[in-house]
């Protein structure tokens, strides 16, 4: 089989195709024919090396595949993703819902739209009146969270990185939009200069001061990425003039069983059937062609998915 393989050559990452045997699974294992891997931030990480892996590694941690009964399934987890076969537990395999969704209309909407959905209905429960902020607000998950924050009534001030991405978040939704230089005037325009109630922020340490800044008393942060790096060190005492909560959640927390995997799923899918949730086209590379999906989505020009095809386009 062909798979990803990615290592260090002095103080460059090498991403390369490599030939190995299909493995055989043990017992409380499946083997799994990989029909689209999700391309996603963690593998960039991986590769930089802020989440350490054994080296050399497989890469990619995400995919949609059969298993060898022939049942379509997804996984979040599995590292060496980038690959034609992957060995998943049994516990991390999910059965994918009967849907008239292709494999790439359904990519989206397992990283990226499973985070965006333990966002609002979980780690913050995001209520009808409020205002929240959404920074990275045009990326695979920005769009969909936007949406769900909608569908519940929610005021959207949505951030990005130019005009011309910012306009793409007010098409999906968002009440205010503008870029981060603009992210304090956007907030006071949003609330009359009293704060938002939550944060949703993925860019972390670029943002982090001026996003705490902007919430209201009570109000909540949530850091669910660190784009621009991890966020220093800081004294707690920092939110006691406004009683402020900071959550650093994790999907893998909100996915930890099957049957929550499944109840998000299912509520995704039934918000794309509504017409509820909308997102751009999977954006589709070649096994081969590894390293220039990981050069997209560190670009950040594309808003979509990105995924990469293992057998043949």
């Amino acid at each position: 089989m062909k798979h990803v393989q990615f290592h260090q050559h002095g103080a460059v990452d090498v991403l390369e195709i490599r030939e190995s045997e299909v493995p055989n699974p043990e017992s409380g294992q499946q083997l799994v024919k990989v029909t689209l891997a999700g391309v996603n931030f963690i593998d960039i990480y991986h590769r930089r090396g802020q989440y350490q892996v054994p080296m050399p590694s497989g890469i990619g941690i995400e995919g949609i595949g059969l298993t060898e009964a022939g049942q379509r399934v997804f996984w979040l987890n599995q590292l060496g993703s980038y690959s034609q076969y992957v060995i998943v537990s049994d516990h991390h395999l999910t059965p994918i819902p009967d849907s008239p969704l292709t494999d790439a209309q359904l990519l989206p909407l397992l990283c990226q739209g499973l985070t965006a959905h333990y966002l609002v209905d979980s780690a913050y429960p995001s209520r009808q009146g409020e205002i929240a902020l959404v920074t990275a607000a045009v990326g695979g998950v920005g769009l969909l969270l936007i949406q769900l924050l909608k569908s519940r009534g929610v005021t959207v001030v949505a951030c990005a990185s130019t005009s011309e991405r910012a306009e793409v978040a007010k098409h999906h939704g968002a009440d205010f939009v503008g870029t981060y230089e603009e992210l304090t005037d956007l907030v006071n325009a949003a609330t009359h200069g009293k704060g938002v109630n939550v944060v949703y922020d993925s860019v972390g340490k670029d943002t982090f001061d001026r996003c705490l800044e902007s919430l209201a008393p009570s109000g909540m942060y949530i850091l669910y990425g660190a784009a621009s790096g991890a966020v220093p060190p800081f004294d707690l005492m920092r939110l006691n003039s406004k009683s402020l909560g900071i959550r650093r959640p994790t999907l893998a927390t909100y996915t930890a069983s099957r049957t929550e995997r499944e109840r998000r799923l299912s509520n995704l899918i039934d918000d794309v059937q509504r017409g509820v949730l909308t997102y751009p086209d999977t954006k589709i590379y070649p096994l081969d062609a590894a390293k220039d999906a990981q050069e997209l989505i560190e670009s950040r020009r594309y808003s979509g998915k990105i995924g990469i095809a293992p057998w043949n386009l």
